[in-house]
């Protein structure tokens, strides 16, 4: 018979994770019922404001026995009840069983729940109608994820390879050799990727709040992470690892949509115009972008950095496509914006001084006219318009790696341009 089970909601900003949860259950289901596959970390809509961290929710697979099913239930639940941190308010843990084939009906709603916003109810109406069977803890909202994670068409899929501390070193700083994280990178990029920040300088493979993971490594390419994990120097002990096949960096969540169809948490790709002057606030950059359907306002926030400067560099006019999160920032519906590409750019004219008519030489301006710093020629003083380069290209400007989120997929990765490409 095959088993699926889905986890989610067991962690909380003050530790746990549910991966954690996942690996230790899939060691001990697999002593007694066949692993069809890797475990698998499923990001779900990343615009969600109750998440935690990257809204990750684990499913496995078993073949297993009609009579260890039970057991393996009474596993799950076990587990669940012993590591989830039930003390933090936002932590609401849900688990999944369903067995046999899943329906489509599933595999939609799973989409649903990657690309919108989805009620506890409605999780719970959908497990029923296929026949899943569900445990809420607290609120239950777990449930949402682990259904979606059951559901999920995992056709494009990427690996993370996730070390774990031991517990005695759970909330203490992370020790990692950061010159061996760059010589393992230089090695395996971009099979293995966002290891590090090149520009930056700094390791990215190191979470940094209080759960149990010491690295993340990931990759396209599960030999390249493998040996990328055995080429860092921790600096700390291991206490065992886990390879999770996962839809971090698809792109999966992205989809096309007129401006006026957005709603709050959706992840949209959206081509329009800029319909005025950029502005800044508190170190973020915003602009207002409008299609035939309406208008709404996209932001690149402080946290992408230089990224911000290709975008003080749209103008007026200018036809973009733009891929990111709905969000609300101020009251205001708001697209965080994840990547874009320049279709059509405007021209971009200044008032310039003259060259000069006899000899060709730089003008210099002198009070009321003109002076050639050549030959001397005077003349009126009269500025002419001239049209001047553009300084943004025809290719997808994306945010730097520590800026990603865990579903973007980054520009190097073979696809990272389908999405936006889609709706030229």
């Amino acid at each position: 018979m095959l088993l699926h089970i889905g986890i989610d909601d067991t962690d909380s900003p003050n530790g746990m994770c549910t991966t954690y949860l996942g690996a230790l259950l899939y060691r001990e289901i697999s002593r007694i019922a066949e692993p069809l596959d890797l475990p698998r970390l499923i990001r779900l809509n990343p615009n969600i404001p109750y998440k935690t961290r990257g809204n990750g929710a684990v499913v496995m697979t078993f073949e297993a026995e009609e009579e260890v099913i039970p057991l393996i239930k009474d596993t799950v639940l076990f587990y669940v009840n012993q590591l989830a941190d039930f003390e933090h308010e936002n932590t609401n843990p849900g688990v999944v069983f369903f067995e046999g084939e899943v329906p489509e009906e599933l595999r939609e709603f799973s989409l649903r729940v990657l690309r919108e916003h989805v009620t506890i109810e409605e999780a719970g109406e959908v497990a029923r109608n296929v026949g899943a069977e569900y445990f809420k803890f607290k609120l239950g909202r777990g449930i949402i994820g682990s259904l979606a994670a059951i559901g999920y068409p995992l056709e494009k899929f990427t690996y993370e390879l996730l070390v774990y501390r031991e517990p005695e070193n759970f909330g203490t700083p992370r020790r990692v050799n950061a010159e061996s994280v760059f010589l393992a990178d230089k090695w395996a990029y971009p099979f293995s990727y966002d290891n590090v920040d090149p520009y930056k300088r700094v390791v990215l493979i190191t979470p940094h709040g209080k759960d149990p993971v010491l690295a993340g490594i990931r990759g396209i390419d599960k030999a390249r992470v493998l040996q990328v994990f055995e080429s860092v120097e921790f600096e700390e002990p291991v206490a065992f690892y886990q390879l999770y096949k996962t839809n971090q960096n698809t792109d999966d969540h992205l989809t096309p949509k007129k401006i006026g169809e957005l709603k709050l948490y959706d992840s949209a790709v959206v081509r329009g115009r800029v319909a005025g002057p950029y502005w800044e606030r508190g170190r973020h950059v915003f602009f207002e972008l409008e299609d035939e359907t309406g208008k709404i306002r996209v932001a690149a926030f402080e946290p992408t950095k230089k990224f911000r400067n290709w975008v003080r560099k749209l103008l007026p006019g200018d036809e973009i496509i733009a891929a990111g999160g709905v969000k609300e920032h101020e009251g205001v519906l708001t697209l965080n914006l994840e990547k874009f590409y320049p279709v059509k750019l405007v021209p971009k004219v200044e008032y310039q001084k003259p060259r000069c008519p006899v000899c060709g030489g730089t003008m210099k301006s002198k009070g009321d006219y003109l002076k050639c710093k050549r030959c001397g020629y005077k003349m009126p003083k009269k500025l002419v318009l001239v049209e001047v380069p553009r300084e943004l290209e025809r290719k997808i400007y994306e945010v730097p790696p520590d800026a990603r989120k865990h579903l973007s997929r980054p520009l190097v990765l073979p696809g990272g341009e389908d999405k936006i490409l889609e709706l030229l």
